[in-house]
């Protein structure tokens, strides 16, 4: 499992942030609890958005219990050795792909959101961004987490988007583009 100095150093690592502070008082205040599930309603999750460059585009997750479409991701689990692992081996499940090229080591996003009560317990995440490239030609699998996966051009998005996806998405885009980049 994770530890807690492991996780502030990835968070840490991430682009500049309004939800930094955020990020900073739930370890405070909670300690590694704040990596586990169940160590209260608000705690750390990893996430990846997968995109293709070259098609300018996302591979989205029609999320069952939100009801939603969004990148993949999810809670913390014991064999995750960083939050970079977790957001790939959500990315890997919840997608079905596991040729993807990870763009960064570092996240590139963070982002707390609230959560309906479908998700029982969990009340609040405190979502790590991640960034993974892959193909449009790559064909995805839905898993029992989903209702869909699929490719959207960033020109023509589902309307059931997260709530404020749709305007954090080009810039989600734009930093994962980058770090792509960058890397190379």
């Amino acid at each position: 499992m994770i530890d807690l100095e492991t996780a502030r150093r990835e968070v840490n690592r991430a682009p500049s942030s309004p939800f930094a502070d955020e990020f900073a008082e739930l370890f405070a205040r909670q300690g590694a609890a704040a990596l586990e599930r169940h160590g209260g309603g608000h705690h750390v999750t990893a996430s990846c958005l997968v995109f293709d460059p070259i098609a300018d585009s996302v591979l989205l997750n029609h999320h069952g219990k939100a009801q939603l479409w969004g990148q993949f991701g999810g809670h913390l689990e014991p064999v995750d050795v960083s939050l970079r692992a977790a957001a790939q081996r959500e990315a890997e499940e919840e997608s079905g792909l596991t040729a993807l090229s990870w763009v960064s080591s570092a996240p590139i996003d963070l982002h707390v959101h609230d959560l309906s009560t479908a998700f029982g317990t969990c009340t609040r995440h405190y979502d790590v961004v991640f960034a993974a490239r892959a193909s449009v030609s790559q064909s995805p699998t839905v898993s029992s987490e989903s209702i869909d996966v699929a490719w959207f051009s960033l020109t023509d998005l589902p309307s059931a988007l997260m709530p404020d996806l749709p305007a954090r998405l080009p810039g989600l885009f734009r930093a994962a583009a980058g770090a792509f980049s960058s890397d190379r």
